[in-house]
C-alpha cells in the first residue's frame, strides 16, 4: 500500500507540473543566455505569437543542437580551468562565456536558424521531450496495470475505496501519454511534429544531462 501512495503521488506531480519547468541543464543553460544578452529573457516573452514548427526547421534545430553539444562541453571544460585562476578568474570566465556565445551564433548561421526559431523551437522539444523522459523513467501505464492487477485481489469495499484514486490516476496517465500540457501551449501539430525526430531529440537530451553531470535512462 505504501508503493501504491507513491506511485499515485507521482502521477498527480508528474501530470500537473507545468511542461515549462525545464530541466536543470536547461535551466543553467537559459541563465548563461540571460548572462551573456540580458535583453534575452524580455524578447523571448513578448514573443509569445504562434509558431510554426515546419519539418525543415526541425531537421536543422536536430542537427544545431548536436552541434551546441560540443560547445557546452568546450564551455565547462574552459570553465573549470578558469576557476584556478584566482586572479584573474573574471576576465577568464568573460571570455569563455563570450566564445560560448560566438559559436552558439555560428551554429545558429550554419542550421539557417534565426534566434527566434532557436528559442521557440527550443521550448516546443523541451516541453515534449522532458515530459516523454519522465513518463519513461516513472513508467506509470506499467504501475497502472500493476495496482489494476492488485486491486482485483481486494475485498469488494477496499476496491471500493480505492477505485477514485486509481481512476484519477487513469486520467493522469492517459492526459500523460497525449501529451495534454504541451499540445495545449504549442498546438498538436508542432508537438505531432516533433515526435517524429522523438528518438534523436531524446538522444540529445540524455547527451544534455550527462555532460553538465546528471543521469540519463
Amino acid at each position: 500500500m505504501r508503493k501504491l501512495l507513491w506511485v499515485l503521488f507521482a502521477a498527480g506531480t508528474l501530470a500537473g507540473c507545468k511542461e515549462e519547468a525545464a530541466p536543470g541543464p536547461v535551466r543553467r543553460e537559459a541563465e548563461l543566455v540571460a548572462r551573456e544578452r540580458p535583453g534575452a529573457a524580455a524578447e523571448v516573452e513578448e514573443d509569445s505569437g504562434p509558431y510554426v514548427l515546419t519539418p525543415e526547421k526541425l531537421d536543422a534545430y536536430v542537427g544545431y543542437q548536436r552541434r551546441m553539444l560540443d560547445v557546452y562541453a568546450v564551455t565547462a571544460k574552459d570553465l573549470l580551468e578558469v576557476r584556478g585562476k584566482v586572479a584573474s578568474g573574471h576576465a577568464e570566465s568573460m571570455k569563455v562565456i563570450e566564445a560560448k556565445a560566438e559559436a552558439e551564433r555560428e551554429a545558429r548561421q550554419e542550421a539557417g536558424l534565426s534566434e527566434k526559431d532557436v528559442n521557440r523551437i527550443g521550448a516546443i522539444v523541451t516541453d515534449v521531450i522532458t515530459q516523454r523522459h519522465m513518463a519513461a523513467m516513472l513508467d506509470l501505464a506499467g504501475e497502472l496495470q500493476k495496482l489494476e492487477a492488485m486491486k482485483a485481489r481486494l475485498r469488494p469495499e477496499q476496491q471500493k475505496e480505492l477505485e477514485p484514486q486509481l481512476e484519477a490516476m487513469r486520467q493522469r496517465v492517459e492526459e500523460l501519454e497525449r501529451l495534454a500540457v504541451a499540445r495545449s501551449a504549442h498546438g498538436d501539430e508542432n508537438v505531432d511534429r516533433v515526435l517524429t525526430r522523438e528518438q534523436e531529440l531524446m538522444r540529445n537530451y540524455q547527451d544534455m544531462l550527462r555532460s553538465f553531470g546528471g543521469k540519463a535512462q
